[in-house]
């Protein structure tokens, strides 16, 4: 049988990247994936290649700083599918700069969409989740939260809340049957990539030599697997943890 037979599951940034490689990996594996994103062509294209590879998606916009936005994506779910028994939270921007030179507006897109959606979109449907017996919430952080790196500063800040808050809730929510993980991906070749180092391949190339002592860097499909992990019953015992993947870029200089 498959992992996630007949689950249904909502997977915020979901138009490209990791979350699309998670909605497609969940499909795959019996999911039924309703995708959230804010580029609905993308979004749209992700949940029709899913359908013709046999899976089962829809698509729903949802712009995390639009608490609208997260329960109509909820609202959506359950008229098409009756729950929701998986969220995994992807969706989140980057903003790069020296630490003086970021600014309140920087604050406040990076904090509000990585930290404040996740609470909204936790708080929406957690009650759906305990009124159907549980449920997993796979959220997506990294290692800018347990790992000093430049110029990522307000990111590594709210990834780092993240992966607190999700232990908080784990704790709270464990006896009506809710597990909450947190995923912490190493550098990944997805739009987050810095361009400074996505158009610099020698630059790229010895990043990747100094840092990831497997050899390469992860690929959204790297990432994928541990959430399919994480949301599938082999991890039935497991919650409040995280699970760092990164190529081994955080013990590079131990």
């Amino acid at each position: 049988m498959k992992r996630l037979n007949e689950k249904i599951a909502i997977v915020t940034g979901a138009a490209s990247g990791i979350g699309a490689e998670i909605a497609r990996m969940y499909a795959a594996e019996g999911a039924k994936v309703v995708l959230a994103d804010r580029n609905s062509e993308d979004g749209t294209a992700v949940a029709e290649n899913i359908n013709a590879l046999g899976g089962e998606a829809i698509f729903s916009r949802m712009d995390l700083m639009c608490k609208d936005d997260v329960a109509a994506t909820h609202r959506l779910a359950l008229r098409t599918y009756g729950t929701v028994d998986i969220l995994v939270n992807c969706a989140g921007v980057l903003v790069n700069g020296s630490f003086l030179s970021l600014t309140d507006d920087d604050f406040d897109i990076v904090l509000s969409t990585n930290l404040r959606g996740t609470i909204w979109t936790m708080q929406e449907i957690i009650p759906t989740m305990t009124g159907n017996g549980g449920g997993s919430i796979v959220n997506l952080a990294s290692i800018s939260a347990i790992w000093p790196e430049s110029n990522a500063y307000f990111y590594g800040a709210s990834k780092a809340a993240v992966a607190k808050l999700s232990k908080d809730v784990a704790r709270e929510f464990a006896g009506q049957g809710v597990r909450v993980n947190t995923l912490l991906p190493g550098p990944t070749d997805t739009p987050l990539m810095p361009d400074f180092m996505r158009n610099d391949p020698e630059r790229l190339a010895e990043f990747t030599k100094s840092t990831a002592v497997l050899g390469r860097l992860c690929e959204p499909a790297d990432i994928a697997y541990g959430a399919v992990y994480l949301a599938s019953d082999e991890a039935a015992m497991i919650t409040g943890q995280q699970l760092v993947i990164d190529a081994g870029v955080t013990i590079s200089n131990d």
